[in-house]
C-alpha cells in the first residue's frame, strides 16, 4: 500500500487511477478467462508476470525514461490482437491470453517504476523550480 500512496503523492492521482485501473483490468481478465473460457491460462499469466515484476523491480526502475515507449508498442499490441486475432483464426481465449500479457507487462513498468523511492517526477520539479523564482 505504501507505494501506491508514494504513486499518488509523487505523481498525483492520475497516476495511481491508470496504475489501479490495469491491476483492476488484469483481474478482471483472470476471472473472465476462467469463468467464460473455463481456462486459467490468464491467470497463470498474471502470475507469472506481478512475479517478475517483483523480481526485476529494481531493473525495472533504472530503464524509467523509456516506458512511454513501450505503452504505444502495449497499445499496439492490443489492437492488432483484437482487430487481426479473427483473421488469424486466434480463439478468444487466446485473444484473452495476449491482451492479459501485454497488461501486465504495462502494469509492471508503470507500477514498479513510479513506486520506487529513487524515481523521482521531474514536471513536478520542474514546475516547483519555476514557481520558486
Amino acid at each position: 500500500m505504501n507505494r501506491f500512496q508514494r504513486i499518488r503523492n509523487e505523481f498525483g492521482t492520475k497516476a495511481l487511477l491508470r496504475t489501479t485501473l490495469l491491476l483492476a483490468g488484469l483481474l478482471g481478465m483472470v476471472l473472465l478467462d476462467y469463468f467464460a473460457f473455463l481456462s486459467a491460462r490468464a491467470g497463470i499469466i498474471a502470475a507469472v508476470g506481478l512475479a517478475l515484476g517483483f523480481l526485476f523491480r529494481r531493473k525495472i526502475a533504472e530503464g524509467v525514461e523509456f516506458y512511454n515507449r513501450a505503452f504505444s508498442v502495449g497499445l499496439f499490441v492490443y489492437s492488432i490482437t483484437l482487430l487481426l486475432g479473427d483473421l488469424l483464426g486466434l480463439e478468444n481465449g487466446v485473444k484473452l491470453a495476449v491482451i492479459a500479457a501485454t497488461t501486465v507487462v504495462i502494469f509492471s513498468l508503470q507500477f514498479w517504476s513510479l513506486s520506487d523511492p529513487a524515481v523521482m517526477n521531474a514536471e513536478r520539479d520542474t514546475q516547483g523550480q519555476a514557481s520558486s523564482r
